[in-house]
Formats: C-alpha cells, structure tokens, sequence
C-alpha cells in the first residue's frame, strides 16, 4: 500500500491514514469501519500493512497467560448474586519487552514506509485528541477469549478477535477505555470517576454494575446489563438523550437511534464468554461480526433475499464448515467458499 493507492472511505481518493489509525484503535464510526473493510477486502496485500500497523502498536502490557477466563466469570458470577462482595485480585500484567530489530527485506520495504506514514497519522491523531500519555492496550486472537484486571479492580473479560485500549495513567483522574470487539465488564462504582467505554459511536457509562459491550457489527453497539445500570449514548457527554438501561436490560444504538429491550436478557447473551455462540433471531451482519471474530470466515450475502433473512442456531465449538453448514440450511441458501470468504445465495426453489 502507498500514498496513490485508492483511499479506504472516498474511491479513488489517496489513503486516509486517520481512517486507518481509528479503525486500529477500535474508534471507528460504523459506516467508516465498513468502508475501511471493504476497501481492505479488494486487496489482499492492505492486510499485511494493517496487521504490521496493529503488531507495531501492540501492547505495551498484555495480558499474562496465567489469567484464567472461566475463574474470571465465576468471579463475575458471584458478584452478581452478592454485589458487595470484595473482587478477588488478578496478579498484574506483565509488561512485554520489545522485540529485537532485524533488517526487513527489500520486497517489504514499501509496506514498512507505509506503516512509518500510518503511525505518524496515528501519533498526530492521538496529540490532536488530547491522548498525550501512553497507551496501554490487551487483545485476543481470532477465537480466543482472555481475561484481564485493570488497575481500578475492574474485571475484563474479552472476546475473540477484540481490543481493550485505555491511557497509560488510567484510575487516577479518569477511567476511560475503548474497545473494538466484544468484552464482559465487572465495575467497582466510583462517583468521582465515573468508569466509560467508547464503542464504535456509543459511550456506555456504568452506574455501579456487570454488563457486556458488542461493538463489532454493522447492525450497532449492543449492550447486555446483568447487573446494576448503565447509561448508554451517543455522545461523551452525559445529558438528556442517554438511555438508562437497567439490570436485564438490553440496548443498542445503531443509525444514530437508541433502542431499549426491557428484561429482555437471558443466559444466551453471555454464551460467548464459556465458549458457545448463539444466536436468536440474528440480523445477518451480527452474525458476520461474530464469524469474523471467532472463526476468521467472511460472510457475504450473495443477493437482496438473503440479506433480509434472521439466524436462530446455536454453536458449540464445531468446525468452521459445520458452521457453515447449518447458516446455511437455516437460512434457506448455499454457500459457496473462496478462501476465508463464505458467500451466501438464496437457495432455488424445490
């Protein structure tokens, strides 16, 4: 990728390297990611550039592999059935030292400029937006699940394929993080620093509680309360327009419009956490989030009819063609794979 390449959200316009240092950081307004994922999706090589870009901004501190994500839900678990109850501590993470430099071959040579222009974007955009402190940022890989504890004594649970970013200097004045993905949050309540989460284009602000964030589909950012509330909005600033969603409420914002689904939360909603994806009445585009994260398959929709159609199927580790499979004979259409980018086409009448 260089500079006269066509850009990520204007055709034929030169690459916009903050579309491309927001998308990294998980900060992308839903159309935008769409964009940049498309524009990747013509060009196999604007993968490797990105993934450059995402491994030379990785983690300052990662999260130590000892960290068990089972004990960490039960954790949660019994602080939903006794809220007062003290969280038990996770061991720090353990800070990474940075890898040796090596000499990077001739054919990269292009794409290493590219990711030097990338991280000048990225650096001016976080000095523009104030973000002078380092950045400290946990991930997972495609099908994994981690957990981790923050300095605050709020415990993160995170989904397959996510990203957890915060400041270096999070818990003493603010407690602010950004997430692309999808995580389980168990927040210890602090007035005087009200904990927020930046999720595509929401800001879901907590009021003492456990709740889910999914921040990784076009159909919008859903949050799943289990425990306390939370303040759901689409701006920074707390006011009027917020949406107050309560223990087993569900939310979402999407198109700019926030939805309420009153006690409407149930144990599937927090399936993905032991391991288990389910779905219930599913808009194509969550599941192709969802497939993405945990399966590193490309969804599609071949035609118009199969865009509009709803997933209810359940999955429990099966392999990715089983999965498939069962997409498709649930939604009435075939598949048909090229490479990790399934296509799905209405299937012909009998």
């Amino acid at each position: 990728m260089n500079k006269g390449d066509e850009g990520p959200v204007t055709e034929g316009a030169p690459v916009d390297w903050e579309v491309l240092a927001r998308f990294t950081a998980g900060e992308s307004p839903a159309d935008e990611a769409d964009a940049v994922r498309a524009w990747l999706a013509e060009n196999p090589a604007r993968h490797d550039v990105l993934r450059a870009l995402d491994r030379t901004l990785a983690p300052v501190a990662a999260p130590p592999a000892g960290l068990d994500v089972e004990a960490a839900l039960h954790r949660v678990h019994a602080r939903m059935d006794a809220p007062e109850a003290p969280v038990i501590p996770f061991r720090a993470p353990a800070r990474t030292a940075p890898a040796p430099r090596r000499w990077i071959p001739a054919p990269w040579l292009r794409a290493a400029a590219a990711v030097v222009l990338l991280l000048a974007a990225w650096f001016g955009w976080q000095a523009a937006r104030g973000g002078g402190s380092t950045l400290v940022a946990y991930s997972t890989g495609v099908g994994e699940r981690d957990s981790v504890r923050l300095p605050d004594g709020t415990t993160v649970i995170l989904g397959p394929a996510s990203r957890l970013t915060l400041d270096g200097d999070y818990g003493e004045t603010t407690r602010e993080v950004s997430l692309r993905g999808e995580a389980l949050f168990d927040v210890p309540h602090d007035d005087a620093r009200p904990f927020t989460v930046r999720a595509g284009d929401a800001w879901v602000r907590d009021i003492g509680t456990t709740f889910s964030v999914d921040a990784d589909s076009a159909a919008g950012v859903r949050v799943v309360v289990t425990a306390g509330a939370v303040a759901l909005c689409a701006t920074e600033q707390a006011g009027d327009d917020e949406l107050v969603l309560r223990q087993g409420d569900r939310g979402t914002l999407a198109a700019g419009r926030m939805t309420a689904e009153r006690a409407a939360a149930t144990a599937d909603d927090l399936a993905w956490t032991s391991g288990r994806l389910v779905f219930r009445d599913a808009p194509l585009e969550r599941v192709a989030a969802d497939l993405r994260r945990w399966y590193g398959i490309e969804l599609h929709a071949g035609d118009e009819a199969v865009s509009q159609r709803r997933l209810t199927a359940s999955f429990d580790g099966e392999a990715p063609a089983d999965v498939l499979r069962v997409i498709g004979l649930a939604l009435g259409a075939d598949v048909a794979m090229r490479g990790d980018t399934a296509v799905l086409r209405a299937a012909p009448a009998p």
